[in-house]
């Protein structure tokens, strides 16, 4: 009887150190990086005569058209910049020309990818019919991460 009570205690004891064993706890630090994306517009550059471009990083264009003559287009090109390691989409793009005036924007569109390290040309133009006018008006864009 005593050997089968040590004999018991004995394998109790192995038991507890072989579950010891297996439920510690390792705490590993670091840091993790999966991927980061980040639509930009840049290179704002006017195309034609009485009209301005600005960016204000990261989305949004500044349009500013002076002395405009009536029933003439003026123009400006701009590029859409991916600069993440993820393909985005362009959700939507505002433009928002006072009135009496026409707004566009050529090259890129809303549901247009651009991939990792991809820039797209971009041309907005507007015109106006009333002579003798100037204008300012902003195009916004907004991007979304998109996988395919």
């Amino acid at each position: 009887m005593g050997m089968l009570s040590i004999a018991l205690l004995l394998s109790l004891g192995i038991m507890g150190v072989g579950y010891a064993a297996w439920t510690d706890t390792i705490s590993i630090y670091g840091t993790v990086e999966t991927a980061s994306w980040g639509g930009s517009l840049s290179n704002p550059v006017p195309t034609s005569a009485n009209i301005t471009l600005s960016v204000v990083l990261p989305d949004t264009l500044n349009v500013s058209v002076s002395n405009a003559h009536a029933n003439t287009q003026y123009t400006g090109s701009f590029k859409v910049n991916n600069a993440g390691t993820v393909p985005m989409r362009i959700e939507s793009i505002v433009l928002a020309p006072p009135s009496g005036t026409t707004a566009t924007v050529s090259g890129v569109s809303a549901g247009d990818q651009i991939d990792p390290g991809e820039t797209k040309s971009a041309v907005v133009s507007t015109s106006t019919p009333i002579g003798c006018m100037s204008y300012n008006f902003t195009v916004t864009f907004t991007f979304v991460l998109w996988n395919e």
